[in-house]
């Protein structure tokens, strides 16, 4: 009887470790929170990030409100904010990822709030 428990936890630790190092090759990129504060021009119905380049808001009327709301509302988001990778958080690694579900804290863009953090 000893012996098969024995077996039994071999088993289990290998399957733990064998999880944990595919873990590291398996990664999870963060998505934008829905509570994000993002600035929407008005004229071009179009959100970016409270980092933006002047020239993509120049001349226009600019506010502030949530990833949320700019959606709901029809808003799309903006080409340049888009391609210089703004609305993409951290690539997490799984095991990362899981302990972040946990209640772990982990290095993301975003904090609990919306608020960006760089």
């Amino acid at each position: 009887m000893k012996k098969k428990y024995q077996i039994i936890t071999v088993i289990v630790l290998s399957c733990l470790v064998i999880g944990f190092f595919l873990s590291i090759y398996i990664t999870v990129e963060e998505k934008i929170p829905p509570n994000a504060v993002v600035v929407i021009t008005v004229e071009d119905k179009r959100y970016h990030s409270i980092h933006f380049d002047y020239s993509c808001v120049a001349g226009k009327t600019a506010k502030t409100t949530t990833l949320e709301k700019a959606l709901q509302a029809g808003y799309k988001p903006d080409p340049h904010c888009r391609e210089l990778g703004y609305f993409r958080g951290n690539r997490l690694f799984l095991f990362h990822y899981l302990l972040s579900k946990i209640g772990f804290s982990m290095n993301s863009r975003w904090d609990k709030n919306g608020n960006w953090l760089w």
